[in-house]
């Protein structure tokens, strides 16, 4: 079964700054739409966020149309294991994907999400093609 997680806040819905336990962002369309498109290619989807699986969030997901198999669980893990998901994609506003960097790349990555609020692009801030490898 080929699994993707979706991080709610930021992906599913827009986000800017906790409001409160029921208080939501406006639908993010795009990827409600691509997770419709998944789920119609046979994805097992789960949402995977800090909020609690509430009446009000699921009455969001089901006022926008949000297809998903599972909030915050993972029914499929082998037993004697913690909640995390076993997912072949895990789409989140706030990721760095982790392929080897050497420690100063990873650090320098790490501290641009945080002070920008968004990923480095390939080859931004790289000054030559030797730092740009790791």
């Amino acid at each position: 079964m080929k699994t993707i997680c979706f991080d709610f806040d930021g992906v599913i819905a827009h986000y800017d700054g906790w409001k409160g336990v029921d208080v939501f962002g406006k639908p993010n369309w795009d990827v409600i739409d691509a997770m419709k498109q998944l789920k119609s290619r046979g994805y097992h989807i789960i949402i995977w966020t800090t909020r609690k699986a509430t009446s009000a969030l699921k009455g969001y997901l089901t006022r926008c149309n949000v297809p998903y198999d599972a909030i915050n669980s993972c029914s499929h893990n082998p037993p004697n294991t913690s909640q995390k998901p076993i997912y072949h994609v895990f789409i989140d506003d706030r990721a760095i994907q982790y392929r080897g960097q050497k420690t100063p790349k990873l650090i320098r990555t790490i501290e641009h999400l945080i002070t920008n609020g968004e990923p480095i692009l390939a080859g931004e801030g790289e000054t030559s093609g030797a730092q740009a490898t790791n």
